[in-house]
């Protein structure tokens, strides 16, 4: 199965790692009692440079960082084994994470070993604790203050709105926000997320539009004006308003949908305990508060409160995490291949 990939996938494009050659894992990281994974770029140095140090710091534990891709970091998995994982503890997009959950991968998460998973938002903890979200980042509607007229305030207005005929951005049908559009107008038109025919019915009403592979390109083309409102993740907004880009962004009224990396406790974990401990410091508040000032990222700790500056930066937070619309991947999985060639067949 191809995987989707999002922005940190992409972002991780041209670095020399096995994971990211698509190599099984090296005999040097399966020999190391504790591997951890990120993704490449401002992802990778912020783990080297800040998550790493700290958590040694804490836990007196020195491990391992894997730097790749989505799809690698399972192709390892795969490439060794159930019994012989060469990660302890793996973080990943849900949606792919839920593929090998159901292959057996993963176990639940012991309450007693990771405290912190005691505050996370109930609806950020997979049933029986088999994975949980540690790093949310959120995903609405984009716009050009100053070449929109009356701006969006619902999914609903991409289609209301006349003026947004034929200046609206989308994601390609390779990028999980892709899929998750194509849910989330199911969800609004059709009553589920299993209204698929609908959605596509709905979505070609949009054409013409135009498509991105990530979320840069979009930013690009609402920088150049090719586009004046977009589906996109909330850091690239913050990053382009940072840049005196006049955009903004709109909580849309039916809810936001988010880019979900799980993170999940291998059965047979080479270090569980030191897993247990990556994991919980993850999800402490400090850790979680970082994240977000550093990715702009949704703190899943109900213990963390913003500072009032980042608030308006990362709207989505506290309270409002309830506002995230979730789907049910073990569904949507095995129908991606067909959704995958129906878009590229209609969607021009």
């Amino acid at each position: 199965m191809t995987f989707p990939l999002n922005r940190r996938d992409l972002l991780a494009r041209g670095l020399g790692t096995a994971a990211a050659l698509g190599l099984p894992a090296l005999p040097a990281l399966a020999a190391a009692p504790l591997v951890i994974n990120t993704y490449g770029g401002r992802w990778e140095k912020f783990w080297r440079t800040d998550l790493m140090p700290a958590f040694e710091k804490i836990s007196g534990v020195k491990p391992t960082l894997d730097v790749g891709l989505g799809k690698n970091f399972i192709a390892n998995l795969r490439a060794a084994g159930i019994e012989k994982p060469p990660y302890s503890v793996l973080m990943v997009n849900e949606n792919i994470a839920s593929v090998v959950r159901g292959e057996g991968y993963f176990e639940p998460i012991p309450a007693a070993k990771v405290p912190n998973l005691a505050n996370v938002y109930p609806n950020l903890r997979n049933p029986g604790d088999n994975g949980v979200r540690g790093i949310v980042s959120t995903i609405g509607i984009g716009y050009r203050k100053d070449l929109v007229k009356t701006p969006p305030k619902s999914w609903a207005d991409l289609w209301n709105n006349p003026e947004f005929k034929g200046k609206i951005g989308l994601y390609q049908i390779g990028n999980t926000a892709a899929m998750l559009f194509l849910l989330m107008t199911a969800k609004i038109y059709g009553g589920s997320q299993d209204a698929i025919d609908r959605a596509f019915v709905e979505i070609k009403k949009l054409l013409p539009f135009q498509q991105a592979d990530w979320s840069g390109t979009l930013s690009t083309m609402l920088t150049r004006g090719d586009v004046t409102v977009a589906v996109i993740d909330f850091p690239e907004i913050v990053a382009l308003k940072k840049k005196g880009v006049p955009v903004e962004m709109v909580v849309p009224s039916e809810g936001v949908v988010a880019f979900e990396q799980s993170f999940n406790i291998l059965k047979h974990a080479p270090d569980k305990e030191a897993a247990y401990q990556y994991l919980n410091f993850i999800l402490r508040p400090e850790v979680q508060e970082s994240m977000a000032k550093e990715f702009f990222t949704s703190p899943t700790n109900t213990q963390v409160k913003l500072d009032p500056a980042l608030v308006a930066d990362v709207p989505i937070n506290g309270k409002a995490m309830s506002s995230i619309v979730q789907f049910d991947w073990a569904k949507v999985n095995p129908q991606l291949p067909a959704i995958t060639d129906r878009w590229n067949r209609e969607i021009k």
